[in-house]
Parts: structure tokens; C-alpha cells; sequence
């Protein structure tokens, strides 16, 4: 008996062992897995970070890319402008077929010979032409400017002081004659500070090929030393650490323009590797001052040895990484312990033999479980969200030290509050509500919510799940508020940035046609009524207001003259000013609006009989908010004066409208009137009649 009481408990000692190996086993498979998992993560957290980042340095340098492209454009225009009239075209052509040196015009000595008439002709214009060229220069805002002959001598200047021209302005000058184009110089350091040369031809007027051939060109100087040190500085999408840096490439080397600096310009002794297509790739190097390492990259600027660069300290970006590294480490810690501690529990139980014993070893777990629920409410301690649950009452029960922290209080004053008397009358109902909401699905609710703390405000997306007991009965209900203050002003400021952008471009677009010139804001006016008046979303309220704003800016491609003309259109003209919705394409599809403001502009001509442009679009293919946008265009072209008729009264043009029934919406049509008709509309009427 003995020795068979002796072989039963053999057996039985050995699977204790055995199931003793298999737990241990068991625990390191467990924290293997979790390590395995803490590594993937931080790995995709950081993929994650740095697409962000590129990204965002991305938006950046492009943004800041199209306003240099916008403001180099614009003195084009103006230049254009001036090289295209008859007036300097024709007297530029006239010099350019005199073989004679055209130094003449500046000694008054004419000398004998075939072309001496025509010679003393252009001499008695010159006065009228130079008042005319300073004038210009004057009045478009360049330091100085003048014609070139072909010989490379200065006939017309805006300063009879000015210098010689320098070997890069030479060759410039012999470029555009070689190129029928504008040119841009470098950037240069002068006394009066930074300044960039514009080149322009003057193209002949006996030519049947008056294109290609050049017979002057315009060199003007213009001051950039306000516009660089206002482009380089922080943008209002930019977070700490990021910096915008502007450099260019000379025959001696890179060098970084820094207009607030003495000299304007600092050589970069080991420039950075530009890749085939002369970007600068994405990556983590040296700052370009040779400071702190940053992630960054660089932008080129069309047609110039130009770079927009975007620097970003590397830190800063890793700052987030970092943080969640922390809390995925902790929270592996915390699971691998709780494994552990399980496994323990069924261990010991298992292992049970005798009362004594047993006592022994549930004491031992209470301390285990006293120094993991110490453990957790360190961790729960550290946790910034605020953690907290409500019985069914609403009343708090449990708060983290984060909320305690966040409302000013004792952790012990929470408990037994409720939302209201924590967070005020208004603030708490509205969190009463999620919480019913929470306890009628038994689905988690996810909610925003502003909430003042210590007289500051604070952005919160609150989740809210149901706690549940024994046989699923509901307890209460446990909320983790997350403060997302940061987010929420990072939107207002891009948001902010797209609106200074759109301003920026309605300028420039009114400024092309004086005829335009409160137009682009009582179209946004009257179309934000009709959304209104239609019940339009609010995502599509805010496209067809900015889209509304920026209708006309393809018309800063198209010649003036032809915007400005004061009589009807031929069919060849009406193509080419038809062409404006593809130069608005061509700008707009770059920018990121995350809204669909592109496809509204570019369908905003389309009819619904398809007698539209430029795609011919029918009916339903044709988006509500470009049929707004189509009937506010046409509505604010006919009560507005244009250079072949006067204004047309606001019933006449809404009759108008009518009559297209096959062309416009009637429901937008009518949806227009009832806003004239309301106060509002009837300010907006009077404002833009001013």
C-alpha cells in the first residue's frame, strides 16, 4: 500500500513540475510576443512620424515656392504690359533697323547720312518715351530700369546714373535676344539691400515672325529684401523647430540668402546632394547653417537655380515617437506582469496540497495583487488623459490624478460629483446626454467636446463605453477625455493660411481687370446665401465660398486688352478668353484645399443643356455647387458694368436667368432671388452698387 501510495504521488509530482515548466514557457512566449509587438510599433509609429513630417515640410516648400512663382509672375505681367503696347513696340523697332550706334540719342549728335532724318525723329520722341519708361517704373514699383539695343547699349533709362552693366547682366540680355522670353537674375546684395533683374524682350512690329524676332529688351531692378524676409519667416501651418530657407546657385557655389543679414548672402561650404530632377530628397541632415541635425528638403523654383528648403530640428519631430515609445513600453510591462500574475493564480491553486498551505500562498498573491494594483495606478498616475467612471447615477466614482489635476481639485473632492457640478451647467448636460446615449446602444460614443479649465480652453474627444458587471449588466460608464487643443488650433491655423492665400489671390486677380474689382467678393456674398438658403453641408458651404472667391483667377492669363475690350467678341477671341478655366486648373489643382474647390471652379461654365465648356458637361454631371457658382457668376457679370454696357438692374439679370431654364438650376435661380429679397441680400446689393 505504501509503495503504491509512493508511485500516485510520483506521478502527480511530476505534472506539477511538468504544468511548472509549461507556465514559465508559456510567460517568456508571452513577453517575447510583446517585445516583438513594442518594436513593430515604435518602428511604425516612427514610418508613421516621419511621413508626417515630409509631408507637412512638403506643404510647406510648395506653398512657399508658389507665392515666389506668384510674385515673380506679377511683375512679368506688369512688365508684359509695357513691352506689348504700340507705342514702345514700334519705337524699338524703328531703332533697331538704324544700323547707326544708338548712342546718338544720348549726345544729341546726329550724324550725316541716309538715316539722318529718321534718326532726328526718334531723337525728338525721346523725351515723351523716357517720362513714359520712369513713369512705369515708378508706378509698377521697380528700383530702376532700361531698354537695351541689341549693340548692348542703354538708350531709355528710368536713372541717368546708372551703372554699366555687369557680365551677368550682359549675358542675360543676350539670352533673352537669343530666347524670346522673360528672364530672372539672381538674387544680388546691393546698398539699398536684396534686388532681383527681370528681363523682358520687346518684340517687332514689322515682322510677320514679330514672335521670334526681338528688337530691345526691358531690364528692370526690383527690390526683394520686404517679400524674401516676409516669405522666409514662420509660416502660420509651422509647428516649433521649423525653419524656411531660400538658396541659389551661383557660378562660384551655393549660397543661402539671408536678407536681415550684412552681407544678404552666405556661402554654404558643403551644400546639400541634389537628386537628377534637382530636388532635394527628404532626409535627416545638417541644418544648412551647420547647426543642430534637422530633417528637411528643398523645393527648386521653376526656370531659376532656386531652391525653397524646409528644415524642421530633428528633436523636435522625434519628440512624439519618443513619448509613445514610453507608453508602449509601459503598457507591455504592464500586460506581461498581469500575465504573469495570472499564470500565478492558476499555478498556485493548482499546486494547492494542504489548508495551511493554501492560506500561505493566497496571502503571498494578495501581495502580489496589493503591488500590481500599486503599479497600475502608477502608470494610471502618469497617463495625461483623463480617465474616469460614473455609476448609473452620473455620479463619479473613480478619477485618474489627470483629471483631478485638470478640474483644480482633491482626487477624494470628484467622487460623488457629477458632470455639472465639475464642468458647469451647460458643458456637464451635453456630457449627459453622450452618457445616455452610451447606455441606450451599449456601443461606444466618441464626442468633441470644449471645455474651459483654469479659465483656459481646451479641445476634448471624449470616448465613452459602457462598464459592465456580472451577466453583462450595466455598472456605469467609463470616459477617457483626450485633450486635442493642439490639433484643433493646427486647423485653425492651416485654415487660416488657405484664407490668406485665397485673399492674396483675389488681389491679384482684381488687379489683372479693374472691371473685376468687387466682383470675386459679391459672387462669395450672394453664393454663400444660396448654400445657405439650399441647406447645404457645411464642408460644402465652405467649397463654394472659397471657390466662389477664386472663379476668376484663370482671367490673370488672359491679355487685358481682350478682358477689357468694348465690343463684342469674335469667335477666336471668345476660344482664347474660354481658355481662363484651364489656366484656373492649372493653378488650383496644387493646392491642397481638402475641399472639392477645384472641381467646382473648373465645372462652373458647364451648362445643363451641355452647351457649356470646357468638357461639355449634362444635368447631374454637373455638381450642385458649380451650378451655384454658375448662376452667381452670370448674376453678378449682368448687374455690374463691364467696358461694352452699362450695369443691368438686379430684376432684369434674375429674369435673364429664368429665361436659360435649359442652362441654369431654377432651383438655384429661385434659391438667389428669395436672397435678394432678405435683408441681407439687400446689404450685399448696396455694398457692392458703393
Amino acid at each position: 500500500m505504501a509503495a503504491s501510495k509512493g508511485n500516485q504521488a510520483q506521478p502527480a509530482l511530476g505534472n506539477s513540475r511538468s504544468e511548472m515548466v509549461m507556465g514559465v514557457a508559456l510567460i517568456f512566449l508571452v513577453i517575447a510576443v510583446l517585445l516583438s509587438w513594442v518594436v513593430w510599433s515604435i518602428r511604425s509609429k516612427q514610418d508613421e512620424m516621419l511621413g508626417q513630417v515630409r509631408e507637412r515640410l512638403a506643404l510647406l516648400a510648395n506653398s512657399r515656392v508658389e507665392v515666389l512663382q506668384s510674385w515673380l509672375a506679377g511683375h512679368v505681367q506688369q512688365t508684359e504690359r509695357l513691352v506689348s503696347s504700340d507705342l514702345f513696340r514700334l519705337y524699338a523697332t524703328d531703332m533697331d533697323l538704324i544700323d547707326a550706334d544708338p548712342s546718338f540719342l544720348i549726345t544729341g549728335v546726329i550724324p550725316e547720312g541716309d538715316e539722318q532724318e529718321q534718326m532726328a525723329q526718334l531723337a525728338e520722341q525721346l523725351p515723351l518715351m523716357q517720362q513714359t519708361f520712369t513713369d512705369f517704373t515708378s508706378f509698377a514699383g521697380f528700383m530702376s530700369g532700361r531698354i537695351v539695343h541689341r549693340a548692348g547699349q542703354s538708350y531709355i533709362g528710368s536713372d541717368v546714373r546708372s551703372l554699366p552693366l555687369s557680365p551677368t547682366q550682359q549675358a542675360l540680355i543676350k539670352k533673352t535676344f537669343a530666347y524670346p522670353m522673360p528672364h530672372f537674375s539672381l538674387f544680388r546684395q546691393t546698398d539699398n539691400g536684396l534686388v532681383i533683374d527681370l528681363f523682358v524682350p520687346i518684340l517687332s512690329t514689322a515682322s510677320e515672325d514679330a514672335e521670334k524676332n526681338v528688337v530691345a529688351v526691358v531690364m528692370l531692378t526690383k527690390s526683394a529684401t520686404t517679400n524674401i524676409s516676409a516669405m522666409l519667416s514662420n509660416s502660420p501651418l509651422a509647428t516649433k523647430g521649423e525653419r524656411t530657407r531660400l538658396m541659389q546657385m551661383t557660378e562660384v557655389g551655393f549660397q543661402e540668402i539671408v536678407p536681415w543679414s550684412p552681407g544678404g548672402m552666405v556661402p554654404l561650404n558643403a551644400p546639400p546632394e541634389l537628386e537628377p530632377d534637382q530636388r532635394m530628397k527628404f532626409a535627416k541632415r545638417a541644418a544648412l547653417s551647420g547647426q543642430n541635425p534637422v530633417f528637411s528638403l528643398g523645393t527648386k523654383v521653376p526656370e531659376l537655380d532656386l531652391w525653397v528648403v524646409q528644415e524642421v530640428d530633428a528633436h523636435d519631430a522625434a519628440k512624439g515617437v519618443q513619448e509613445y515609445s514610453r507608453i508602449s513600453i509601459l503598457i507591455a510591462a504592464l500586460i506581461a506582469m498581469v500575465a504573469s500574475l495570472l499564470f500565478g493564480v492558476v499555478w498556485w491553486r493548482t499546486m494547492g496540497q494542504n489548508q495551511t498551505r493554501r492560506a500561505h500562498q493566497f496571502q503571498q498573491l494578495a501581495t502580489e495583487l496589493e503591488q500590481q494594483r500599486n503599479f497600475l495606478d502608477s502608470i494610471n498616475g502618469s497617463i495625461p488623459d483623463f480617465i474616469a467612471v460614473k455609476n448609473l447615477d452620473g455620479a463619479y466614482v473613480y478619477a485618474n490624478p489627470a483629471l483631478s489635476a485638470g478640474v483644480d481639485r482633491p482626487e477624494g473632492e470628484v467622487l460623488g460629483l457629477d458632470d455639472v457640478a465639475l464642468f458647469g451647467f451647460d458643458t456637464g448636460k451635453r456630457l449627459e446626454q453622450s452618457d445616455e446615449e452610451a447606455l441606450r446602444t451599449g456601443a461606444p460614443v466618441v464626442c468633441t467636446e470644449r471645455i474651459y479649465l483654469k479659465s483656459q480652453l481646451h479641445h476634448f474627444q471624449i470616448t465613452k463605453v459602457l462598464l459592465k458587471g456580472a451577466q453583462d449588466a450595466p455598472q456605469g460608464i467609463v470616459s477617457v477625455f483626450r485633450d486635442v487643443t493642439s490639433m484643433v488650433r493646427a486647423e485653425e491655423r492651416k485654415r487660416l493660411a488657405i484664407q490668406q492665400t485665397v485673399e492674396a489671390l483675389v488681389k491679384a486677380i482684381e488687379f489683372t481687370d479693374p472691371y473685376l474689382a468687387g466682383h470675386s467678393v459679391l459672387m462669395r456674398d450672394l453664393s454663400s446665401l444660396v448654400a445657405e438658403d439650399l441647406q447645404l453641408p457645411e464642408a460644402l458651404r465652405s467649397t463654394v465660398e472659397i471657390a466662389s472667391h477664386l472663379s476668376q483667377i484663370g482671367k490673370m492669363f488672359i491679355d487685358r486688352d481682350l478682358l477689357t475690350k468694348p465690343s463684342p467678341l469674335t469667335d477666336a477671341e471668345r476660344q482664347s478668353m474660354q481658355k481662363h478655366v484651364e489656366h484656373a486648373a492649372d493653378i488650383l489643382r496644387q493646392i491642397d484645399f481638402e475641399l472639392p474647390v477645384f472641381e467646382a471652379i473648373y465645372q462652373m461654365n458647364e451648362s445643363l443643356d451641355g452647351s457649356g465648356y470646357p468638357r461639355g458637361l449634362q444635368e447631374d454631371e454637373i455638381t450642385l455647387q458649380a451650378r451655384i457658382l454658375s448662376v452667381a457668376n452670370s448674376f453678378c457679370a449682368m448687374v455690374r458694368p463691364r467696358a461694352y454696357r452699362p450695369a443691368m438692374p438686379a430684376a432684369e439679370a434674375l429674369q435673364t436667368l429664368r429665361d436659360a431654364a435649359m442652362q441654369y438650376d431654377q432651383r438655384v435661380v429661385e434659391a438667389l432671388a428669395k436672397a435678394l429679397d432678405s435683408a441681407r441680400g439687400q446689404k450685399i446689393m448696396e455694398k457692392a452698387a458703393r
